[in-house]
């Protein structure tokens, strides 16, 4: 990616910075030399000139590129802010210190300078070079900066095996009782076909001190064909605040509120604020820790006895295989104790749980993705009903293909599957949904 950089900056913004009168014939050699790919001996060659030359744009331009090609970011970085004082407006200067700063991990610098950069409407070499580089720091696990607006819409179509999330059973035997009872139809798995429509809008905005404010809000509306009882409704508004340590760590602290409604009447309230630790590994990798604590609530009467109090601790980690053909993969595990507040008939619960997702370009635009999570829920009161202790093992499995249609337009098939097996049968069962989606986004 470095020598393609350099062969766009010399093939679209050349003269971009115009030669000084009486520019050295030091500086347009060195300008050669690191066109064919030899910056170390550019750098050799203007480094001693610094102390003659330094503060002249055309200068500091060749001497900073010579620099970052050569391994020198940090020097890079001391000639173009000299540049960009002087010509604020060099969209060349402000994309090689975005380069700069990528290569010091500082990914909330580099997105800054490369916002510059699209803001200016280069051409389509230089809008594909900075989407390279910003799809490399969300791969390396660089929390997103964009200032301003982000959002989406999205439309989809499915088909849902297991609508209300029941068991297949017909009866199911009780040993509080000691017979078998049947069940009513809507305790039965039933499938449909459906419709999704969601949208989302995101802002952030910089602050001081290495500090990014960020508030969105999603909607996501769910219409079955005929189970038209299993239609939903949900809401989630998140804010946040992002605090940058130094090059590679940053901490995020995250307010979130979430509503659910069911066939058009209140189903679930929750609320959750958390806090994640993230180190980035040489622009491969990326390490965190977090904790989250959720207040969930239970509207209908029937099942207040549900709610609970939730607080899980995880570890995550991502790992970049090939940037090239965008090979990454990304995991994390976590532990949780889940407080019955209001009569819970199994008590509280311990969960347990892992999950994993692979990632990679499978042609031009189309990239396929694989993922993976396990559950376990260990449950610490014996049912009154059924006359053991509840014990559940879920397990998700999601395959999908993401199709780039055109620029912020894409595609997605996808199929899901889950299986929550359980020693109670009532909780015990199978969903699979199979969906295309299309989305459009804005940045």
């Amino acid at each position: 990616m470095r020598r393609l950089a350099v062969a766009v900056l010399y093939m679209v913004f050349a003269g971009f910075v115009p030669a000084a009168a009486g520019q050295s014939s030091e500086i347009a050699r060195a300008q050669a030399l690191t066109a064919e790919g030899r910056p170390e001996e550019a750098w050799q060659l203007l480094s001693p000139l610094a102390r003659r030359y330094a503060g002249q744009p055309d200068f500091d331009f060749a001497l900073a590129v010579a620099a970052l090609e050569s391994g020198r970011p940090n020097l890079a970085t001391f000639a173009l802010e000299r540049v960009v004082v002087v010509q604020p407006g060099n969209v060349a200067a402000r994309l090689e210190l975005g380069r700069a700063f990528f290569a010091l991990h500082d990914y909330e610098r580099a997105e800054r300078e490369f916002q510059f950069v699209l803001g200016s409407d280069p051409a389509p070499a230089v809008r594909s070079l900075v989407a390279r580089y910003r799809e490399a720091m969300r791969l390396a696990g660089a929390p997103a900066v964009d200032a301003g607006f982000s959002g989406y819409l999205e439309a989809a179509l499915g088909r849902d095996s297991n609508a209300n999330v029941a068991t297949a059973l017909g009866s199911i035997f009780l040993p509080g009782l000691g017979t078998a009872v049947l069940l009513d139809p809507a305790l039965m798995r039933a499938a449909d076909n459906y419709t999704s429509l969601g949208a989302g809008l995101a802002y952030a905005h910089p602050l001081a001190e290495g500090f990014t404010a960020q508030a969105g809000a999603d909607l996501q509306l769910r219409s079955y064909a005929d189970l038209d009882r299993f239609d939903s409704l949900a809401a989630d508004l998140h804010l946040g605040l992002r605090q940058r340590l130094d090059a590679r760590d940053s901490v995020q602290y995250m307010l979130r509120h979430s509503s659910f409604e069911l066939d058009h009447a209140a189903y679930r309230r929750m609320q959750s604020a958390g806090a994640e630790w993230t180190r980035a590994y040489g622009g491969r990798g990326r390490l965190g820790l977090w904790a989250q604590g959720y207040r969930s609530r239970y509207v209908p009467e029937e099942l207040r006895a549900s709610s609970s109090n939730l607080l899980a601790i995880g570890a995550s980690g991502g790992y970049v295989f090939d940037a090239s053909s965008r090979t990454f993969a990304f995991g994390g595990l976590l532990l949780g104790s889940d407080d019955a507040v209001a009569g819970r008939a199994d008590g509280d619960r311990r969960i347990y749980g892992a999950r994993g997702t692979l990632q990679r370009r499978l042609a031009q635009g189309l990239d396929g993705y694989a993922a993976i999570a396990l559950l376990q829920s260990d449950y610490r009161q014996q049912n009154p009903d059924f006359g053991m202790t509840r014990r559940d093992r879920q397990l998700d499995l999601a395959l999908g293909l993401s199709w780039q249609l055109a620029e912020s337009w894409s595609l997605r098939p996808q199929i899901t599957r889950t299986r929550n097996r359980s020693n109670i049968e009532l909780n015990d069962y199978g969903r699979t949904q199979a969906e295309l989606a299309l989305r459009r986004t804005w940045d």
